[in-house]
């Protein structure tokens, strides 16, 4: 009797042998055993009409066996392996004849998986020895696809690989049952991954992942534009992407089955999964050997062209070398004195050791005498050779081509045995000149000149130029010494007078041609430095600035103003000595070194100066009058340090001559100097004055109405109240602050006390709107574009009408600026804004500015006040004011009102509006005795 290992390999067996077991006791009326191969269920043995009996399928899906029948599962664990299906009465040994035939089942389903485990592990084996032995892809893919047919249905199988540098995938195995084989994909071809919509193998190796589709899933994601499928669509498609060792895609591999109802079951999906990372592994292997291997070749071809290489490099350097020793040689006869004859025969000699040259030519042309010479004639059948005309020869083509010229035998053949059977010429050159021609000739069949002897031929042949231009340039030279040297005289002689010329324009000014300020600083600092040495002389420095310059430059234009300046040099330097020294600093200002002079001396001197310009200067047929204002230093060791600081003196002494009045001249002394260190520190109080509201103050003097006694309103004057210092006068500051440019803030400042102590009194109802105050407005006002902006704030700050506010402004203001001026004025006329000139009657006076300006009141000057009841010329001239405001219905106030007999006098002229002392002195708001200012119109009254 055989044992139960007997039929462990065959599975039908061991089921009949189950079934005659139950048999044996009491036979059930049907039975049948199944079990389950892959993925379909297979019957192995049965008693009776299996057809009447439920299927394995409807139990799984839930269906009884029937009330006179059963089913017990074969189960190893939780896998089914089959089923015992019958009808009829249950025997009683069923539950051990299940287990045995379980067991069976189970020894039969690892037998199996064993076997194809073997099989797997023998092809995977197989597999990496052929790609071993394959020396390259092509050799290695029918191999793998054969050894793949052993372990699954691999008729319909490609594999594709991925060129990451073109993103395309190439078939380089391809094989389809279906698909004729025509339509194929060639290896050689790419096909690009980025199509849309992509292939199937692109949308197998964008996801990662392993795909198996049937054919209804492969039309439907055809027909959603997620595929594009080339070729029959299989009825069972599975694809895996291939890896290398490192996990980077190279590829995908991938079964198709076109037999209907076909699909891939769990264990064809999970082998052909490990099969094909296996088929990764092993094709990355074979593309690296085979890129080794193509780098290994290419390598050693490139080192066997790069050893070929060196060995041509080390031959050619070999030669170049002797060559480059040769032309050296060749170079250095070129730079000797040697005759020309020795020195083309030595390089005959030389050009011997470097091509064939038995026979050697130089040939030059003369264009002259339109004739070719030869100075050196070598040839083996043709001794001597004498000049001649230019013809038709190799020479002639060469010089008029002015090229290299190579002639071999096919071009030089011929019966003449004097025609040589290679001819090389190139043209000799010096620079861009062609001087001739170098030739060599052989007349041996066996020489053939090529391009290497042409560029030895021209090498040598730049040698020859430079010596055949050396020796021309000889012979040039000692014609050239002669003329050389006569023209080396001319232009010295005018270089010097240009040098000349050029220092003195250096140094002296080009319109008065006087001595410019670089010249008279380079004067002074060599005086002081002789002064202060002992070895020159006391001197004394002027400086002098013409007045009222710039009216006149503004006025005649810059052509009048030139002839101003000239004729003002002329006469300041008819002032001087001989011995002494003018010069014009920029401008309008000049200087002068006066030198071995006292004070009197220089005193002298000035007034002389002061004196010339009272004689008028004609400028284009117009007499035009001009003032000097001169300041005078004497240089002095005690007090000085460097010559700077007495020309700085006397520049200051010049200015304080101008805040005189001009048209005079100033000595600088101690006092001044202790008034230029005083100036500085006053200049620096003033600033912090302005900082706080205790020291500047506004006083105020009243307008009074000349026929009603009135009060018509104040002008408001700056006081500065120093602390340490006391009351100090306008006189004082204010020339200081225009000169440091203090003087806009001094005016905002006082603006804004005076208009917030209006407010105040209108606030008290001591004034009424048609009581005016006046404010002085310098001309620097003027530059400042925010001027408008600001008093337009201040009105609408302090709630003022704008007619109350009268600007003060006097005509030098207005020479200063003449434009912007007109700008401003013409804002605050628009505003409001009420405008009065200044001082009317001591300055220009021109009545252009009464008629561009549109001012608003006139107020004459207190000098003619002063004067009106003792100086005709005086009442006169404010007679003459009074008609003209009349005229131009101008309002006018006359200033320096101090005595009775000034007061009836301007009544009776007709002058509508007094101020002065006789009715009250300037005083700050709280010490105004309104009181006495009220009784002026009952006073009036009583004398009317």
């Amino acid at each position: 009797m055989n044992s139960t290992v007997d039929y462990l390999y065959a599975p039908q067996a061991a089921a009949e042998a189950a079934l005659a077991l139950l048999g044996v006791h009491q036979r059930p009326l049907q039975v049948a055993v199944w079990a389950k191969v892959g993925t379909v269920w297979q019957c192995l043995a049965w008693r009776g009409a299996v057809d009447g009996l439920v299927s394995p399928d409807e139990l799984q899906r839930g269906r009884l066996p029937g009330p006179d029948g059963g089913a017990e599962p074969l189960k190893s664990g939780s896998e089914l392996l089959g089923w015992l299906i019958w009808r009829g009465p249950r025997p009683d040994n069923w539950s051990p004849v299940a287990l045995l035939l379980t067991g069976h089942l189970l020894a039969a389903r690892l037998h199996s998986d064993q076997a194809i485990s073997r099989i797997t592990h023998e092809t995977m084996l197989e597999m990496s020895r052929l790609a071993s032995e394959c020396a390259s892809l092509e050799a290695f893919l029918p191999g793998l696809h054969r050894l793949l047919g052993r372990l699954l249905d691999a008729r319909n199988f490609y594999i594709a690989l991925l060129d990451e540098q073109a993103n395309a995938l190439s078939f380089p195995l391809y094989a389809d049952l279906r698909e004729p084989a025509s339509e194929w994909p060639q290896p050689e071809q790419r096909f690009p991954m980025g199509g849309q919509p992509p292939s199937l193998t692109a949308y197998l190796m964008a996801g990662g992942k392993p795909l198996v589709l049937s054919r209804r899933m492969l039309e439907t994601l055809q027909q959603n534009g997620d595929i594009q499928i080339h070729g029959p669509i299989p009825e069972s498609w599975m694809g895996v992407p291939l890896n290398n060792i490192a996990g980077q895609p190279i590829g995908a591999a991938a079964l198709q089955s076109y037999q209907a109802g076909h699909s891939y079951s769990p264990t064809e999906q999970s082998l052909f999964q490990f099969v094909a990372l296996h088929i990764g592994h092993v094709l990355a292997r074979v593309m690296v050997r085979n890129q080794l291997e193509q780098q290994v070749w290419l390598r050693t071809c490139e080192l066997e062209g790069a050893n070929t290489r060196l060995r041509n490099e080390v031959a050619e350097r070999q030669l170049a070398e002797k060559r480059q020793g040769v032309l050296f040689l060749i170079a250095e006869l070129s730079n000797t004195s040697l005759s020309l004859e020795a020195f083309l025969g030595g390089v005959h000699r030389l050009l011997g050791e470097l091509l064939p040259a038995r026979n050697c030519l130089v040939a030059l042309y003369d264009k002259d005498h339109d004739l070719i010479s030869f100075p050196y004639y070598q040839d083996e059948r043709c001794p001597s050779h004498k000049a001649r005309k230019p013809g038709k020869g190799y020479i002639e083509q060469v010089l008029y081509s002015g090229q290299a010229l190579q002639v071999n035998s096919s071009r030089a053949s011929g019966d003449d045995a004097t025609l040589p059977r290679s001819w090389l010429g190139v043209p000799l050159y010096h620079g861009h000149e062609l001087l001739g021609v170098l030739a060599v000739q052989s007349y041996d069949e066996q020489v053939q000149y090529g391009f290497r002897e042409q560029e030895l031929l021209e090498f040598v042949a730049n040698n020859i130029g430079a010596a055949l231009a050396r020796i021309h340039a000889m012979e040039a030279l000692q014609a050239a010494y002669l003329e050389l040297e006569e023209r080396v005289r001319e232009r010295t002689s005018e270089l010097d007078a240009a040098n000349a010329q050029l220092e003195f324009d250096s140094l002296h000014d080009p319109l008065t041609k006087l001595p410019n300020r670089t010249y008279f600083a380079r004067a002074l600092r060599r005086s002081w430095e002789a002064y202060v040495n002992g070895s020159g002389e006391r001197f004394a420095v002027l400086f002098i600035d013409l007045d009222r310059f710039k009216l006149v430059n503004d006025t005649l234009g810059h052509l009048a103003g030139d002839h101003l300046l000239f004729e003002a040099g002329a006469r300041i330097r008819s002032c001087l000595r001989h011995s002494d020294f003018v010069a014009r600093l920029g401008g309008d200002e000049f200087a002068a070194l006066l030198f071995g002079i006292e004070a009197p001396g220089c005193e002298q001197t000035a007034r002389m100066i002061v004196g010339e310009f009272d004689r008028p200067v004609v400028l284009m047929g117009r007499e035009v009058f001009t003032t000097a204002s001169v300041g005078v230093v004497i240089a002095d060791k005690s007090y000085y340090q460097r010559s700077e600081d007495v020309l700085r003196d006397a520049d200051h002494a010049m200015y304080r001559t101008k805040q005189q009045g001009r048209h005079g001249y100033t000595l600088f002394n101690h006092e001044l100097r202790l008034n230029q260190a005083d100036q500085l520190a006053l200049e620096s109080e003033l600033r912090r004055a302005l900082e706080v509201d205790d020291q500047l103050t506004p006083f105020f003097q009243p307008f009074i109405d000349a026929k009603s006694g009135a009060l018509q309103g104040f002008e408001a004057l700056v006081r500065w109240q120093h602390p340490t210092r006391g009351l100090i006068s306008p006189a004082i500051f204010l020339p200081m602050a225009e000169e440091s440019g203090l003087i806009m803030r001094v005016d905002r400042y006082m603006i804004e006390a005076a208009a917030r102590q209006l407010r105040q009194w209108m606030d008290e109802g001591r004034l009424t709107d048609g009581v005016s105050l006046h404010i002085n407005l310098s001309s620097a006002n003027f530059h400042d574009p925010e001027l408008l902006n600001w008093m337009q704030a201040l009105i609408r700050r302090y709630a003022l009408p704008a007619g109350m506010l009268h600007l003060e402004v006097t005509e030098s203001a207005l020479i200063d600026v003449p434009d912007v001026a007109a700008e401003v004025i013409q804002g605050l006329h628009n505003m409001g804004v009420r405008l009065a000139l200044d001082d009317f009657g001591t300055g220009y006076s021109a009545l252009s500015y009464l008629h561009r300006y549109h001012f608003d009141v006139l107020k004459i000057d207190q000098s003619f006040v002063a004067d009106l009841d003792q100086k005709q010329e005086s009442a006169a001239i404010v007679r003459a004011i009074l008609a003209l405001a009349e005229a131009l219905d101008l309002d006018v106030v006359a200033e320096g009102v101090e005595t009775g007999m000034q007061l009836r006098t301007l009544r009776d002229m007709g002058c509508s509006k007094l101020q002065g002392f006789y009715f009250a002195t300037p005083a700050p708001a709280a010490r105004i005795d309104w009181d006495r200012l009220a009784g002026f119109a009952s006073s009036f009254r009583q004398v009317a």
